[in-house]
């Protein structure tokens, strides 16, 4: 069985989704998706819950729904890659990672990761020296390459994550073969020509509260719709009762994150507190990571992965599963109450502190079987 995996959010599942697994499943017999589970890299809340968005993955032809841990979905893009990749690879199953892309040249992205790779002495002083001065680590890793790499390449969200997708294949000399094509839509634009609509898009659609069945390949009138907003209060309160302690065991969290946070906490809510304490310095989605890695409790740096958690499969997926149960090199999850581990125990509380955002019940991962079609 020839296999491809991709690494997603599916926040939520749409059109452009549907296409690329059509696409993939024209060269591979089976795919199996590495998922954001409650929170997502860009530091938000998903829209719908993890079932919800794997049951629409598998309407749609996705074969086998894992988990991509909490620890790597609410971090940057360099360990949101590297704990997705090492999850990949330690499925012992996949054939190729498949995703989208700007530059949709493969080539090219694996010749900016190499450079990224071996960031000569010159470079790491020329970032250093930027930061110094006050501006964001991304702003500063693109001009400190910008002679050596292409501007897009480290400016396109989806070129990002792609260079680091290799990075972390090459860095664990893996077979996985890494294979790219273009987006059907702008990461944070509207429609593209063809009419597929980008997932940033039909988000704010869901928000207004109008309808997306046009966008989207699965149903989802009835899911409940989760905001971040309704964490406002307890954000607030950490703030003013953990002070600086808050922020003391986060990775990347710089002093005086508390004091800006608390300048803008009479504004309302979460959103705008995060909006309102942007600066050259601190894009949107480092706040919002480094404030929702405080609220979850997430503390200390990268992690090495330590299991591989089922969210769902179907018939095909099942004898992937099958087949993971021999190759695998990390132990595989379907029930979360006999798999005691610290990362999983993150998990578990995103998916209760998540229910706020909602009108769920908390303790669903042991409620919850994996979604079998």
């Amino acid at each position: 069985m020839k296999v491809a995996a991709v690494i997603c959010e599916y926040n939520p599942f749409h059109n452009g989704h549907k296409y690329q697994i059509e696409l993939i499943k024209r060269d591979f017999d089976a795919v199996f998706c590495v998922m954001s589970g409650s929170f997502i890299e860009r530091g938000d809340v998903a829209v719908f819950d993890k079932w919800t968005r794997t049951k629409a993955a598998l309407s749609c032809g996705v074969d086998l729904i894992l988990e991509l841990p909490v620890r790597y979905s609410l971090s940057s893009a360099n360990r949101f890659a590297k704990g997705a990749v090492k999850t990949v690879i330690g499925s012992g199953v996949a054939d190729a990672l498949v995703f989208g892309s700007e530059a949709n040249d493969i080539e090219k992205l694996s010749e900016a990761s190499d450079i990224l790779l071996s960031e000569p002495p010159e470079i790491s002083e020329k970032i250093k020296e930027l930061l110094s001065d006050g501006i964001s680590f991304p702003m500063a890793k693109q001009t400190a390459f910008s002679n050596l790499i292409e501007p897009d390449i480290l400016t396109k969200p989806n070129n990002i994550l792609a260079t680091e997708y290799i990075m972390a294949l090459k860095e664990e000399k893996s077979s996985v073969i890494p294979i790219t094509h273009s987006r059907t839509a702008e990461h944070s634009g509207g429609f593209s020509e063809d009419g597929y609509a980008s997932a940033s898009h039909i988000r704010q659609k869901i928000k207004s509260g109008e309808d997306i069945s046009d966008l989207c390949p699965f149903d989802y009138a009835d899911c409940e719709i989760y905001d971040i907003n309704k964490l406002t209060d307890i954000f607030k309160f950490l703030l003013i009762t953990k002070g600086e302690t808050l922020f003391a065991d986060i990775p990347d969290a710089e002093a005086g994150l508390t004091n800006r946070f608390l300048k803008f906490s009479d504004l309302g809510s979460f959103e705008e507190i995060i909006n309102a304490s942007v600066t050259k310095r601190y894009t949107r989605s480092y706040l919002n990571r480094i404030a929702l890695r405080a609220i979850l409790g997430i503390i200390g740096g990268y992690r090495e992965p330590e299991y591989l958690r089922v969210l769902g499969a179907n018939a095909v997926g099942r004898t992937l599963l099958s087949e993971m149960k021999k190759r695998a090199t990390l132990p595989i999850v379907t029930k979360v109450a006999d798999f005691p581990k610290p990362l999983l125990e993150e998990d578990i509380r995103a998916t209760d502190i998540a229910s706020l955002c909602g009108n769920t019940k908390k303790g669903r991962d042991f409620l919850i079987s994996p979604i079998m079609i």
